[in-house]
């Protein structure tokens, strides 16, 4: 079958991962501002190509970007708030107590409760200043076609203090009823005005930030999760795409079986789609919110790769991951029709887990480039497709994914023969902890190599971002600027380029 996408990784490369919340600075989280600016000078200097981050969305249930109230939004805890004091919507004694939030990690509850007013004094401020009216407007009337229903979904959302959109009166379960009731309260049209007005803000600020990173030779991967949040305007505004019973709940639930992570499967609990509805539509929905993707992103990577395959579908209501059962996705038609609607399209398939013939079929059949995780080489097979010798060039290397422990938690954390088996592999003590793994890393066939941030820093597992099917905790480390500071002022960034020139990354 010829490739629906075909490879576009040709060249060696080496970039970080580090999520734009894990910044230092900022107020509280991580943002656009300087440090974001900062560290991509990190990145050239240490001759890197390319920066990763987790979705750009904003975050829901659990903190997790991949539980999003909208899955073409921004996150607008991301923007440097400094700069809207020197455009005079805020003051500095605005920012006093997110200034004093801690900065080794994010509390998200506390920013929930302090970030949102700050921004609505912004806007306030900006709607009686007639500053920047027109690259407003300009923005709304060009993002309408994902912004007005976000706005919309979100300024009801507020009207009905947070309630789930399955738990609004019913008439509102019409996105073109809403608006026109939108439309006629003037209350909810200004908050919907206000909602446009951080994705403005937001949209203005990453163009600066990622035109920056591309003037300098680094590109920026990005993330897109197969899946949406149920209390979502995406699943709100478009209802036919999804299993839903009439009240809006759903019928099935995405998870996975049980799995190296959990005994009991994980629960998403995110709704599944009807995917015979969306090949009738010629893939609509899929286009926009790639489109979205190109937009933010240059680089894509397809998380759950397998969904495009086969998905796990599980009866809702239900407590754990266990008694579902794979269902038959759309295949290789999905990736036609992506290549033939965005003909330079760079994408990554996240084939992590249990895959089948048919998914690797599937990865073959589209030419994407597949994860190897160094973490999951060593069991005692050395046949084992993610050790080093057995990495193919068309492939991206990492030492963890965000869904693991630090390289040098995971290390102290082995049984004693597994660790020997280790040591035997690397033909090292393995005493400098990431470092030793990061060497080996850079030897590897693969194209592509992704190093985590928490492990350049060789931290332990206390900066663990995300442990999978635990709901809470996750997504808060970040980096001091003391451990940045102190990062830029040592030999790393030149030992990095050193190893680069030796293994022509």
């Amino acid at each position: 079958m010829a490739m629906a996408i075909g490879s576009w990784l040709t060249e060696r490369g080496c970039g970080i991962f580090l999520h734009v919340s894990s910044l230092s600075g900022g107020c509280g989280i991580g943002c656009f501002g300087q440090s974001a600016h900062n560290f991509i000078k990190f990145l050239i200097s240490s001759g890197m190509k390319y920066w990763q981050v987790c979705p750009l969305n904003p975050t829901g249930y659990g903190d997790s970007p991949y539980q999003s109230p909208s899955a073409f939004a921004g996150n607008p805890y991301f923007i440097d708030l400094q700069e809207l004091v020197g455009e005079k919507f805020l003051t500095n004694g605005d920012l006093n107590v997110l200034m004093a939030m801690s900065e080794s990690f994010v509390n998200f509850g506390e920013l929930y409760k302090n970030f949102w007013p700050i921004l609505k004094i912004a806007f306030d401020n900006f709607s009686y200043s007639g500053k920047h009216i027109e690259a407003f407007d300009h923005f709304c009337q060009q993002s309408a076609w994902w912004l007005d229903n976000y706005a919309t979904f979100m300024a009801l959302k507020d009207h009905f203090d947070g309630r789930r959109w399955m738990d609004w009166p019913r008439e509102f379960f019409d996105p073109s009823v809403a608006a026109t009731k939108l439309r006629s309260n003037e209350k909810l049209r200004r908050t919907a005005t206000f909602y446009k007005f951080t994705q403005w803000i937001f949209d203005r600020q990453w163009n600066r930030l990622k035109n920056f990173a591309n003037d300098n030779g680094i590109k920026i991967i990005g993330d897109i999760p197969i899946f949406v949040g149920l209390d979502s305007a995406d699943v709100w505004a478009n209802k036919r795409i999804f299993k839903l019973n009439k009240d809006g709940s759903p019928k099935f639930v995405a998870g996975v079986p049980p799995d190296a992570f959990s005994k009991t499967g994980q629960l998403w609990g995110n709704p599944v789609y009807d995917w015979d509805i969306l090949v009738a539509d010629d893939f609509t929905w899929w286009t926009n919110r790639i489109k979205r993707c190109v937009e933010l992103y240059d680089v894509v990577r397809l998380d759950h790769f397998r969904g495009f395959c086969d998905y796990w579908e599980i009866p809702a209501p239900a407590s754990t991951g266990m008694g579902g059962k794979w269902e038959k996705s759309v295949g290789i038609k999905f990736f036609q029709h992506v290549k033939k609607a965005f003909p330079n399209i760079k994408l990554i398939a996240e084939d992590l887990g249990c895959l089948n013939d048919d998914v690797m079929q599937l990865l073959q059949d589209t030419g994407l480039p597949g994860m190897k995780v160094l973490q999951f080489a060593f069991d005692g097979n050395n046949k084992n497709k993610y050790l080093p010798h057995e990495h193919e060039k068309n492939s991206v290397l990492y030492l963890g994914t965000h869904d693991n422990d630090t390289t040098a938690g995971w290390f102290r954390s082995l049984p004693e023969d597994i660790k020997h088996q280790v040591r035997c592999y690397m033909r090292t003590s393995c005493d400098d902890g990431a470092w030793d793994f990061i060497k080996k890393a850079y030897e590897s066939p693969s194209n592509l190599l992704i190093l985590s941030m928490q492990d350049i820093l060789n931290l332990g597992s206390e900066a663990r971002f995300n442990t999978p099917n635990v709901p809470f905790g996750n997504w808060q480390w970040r980096m001091t600027a003391n451990q940045f500071n102190g990062l830029c002022e040592s030999p790393t960034p030149q030992y990095l380029r050193h190893l680069q020139d030796i293994y022509g990354r």
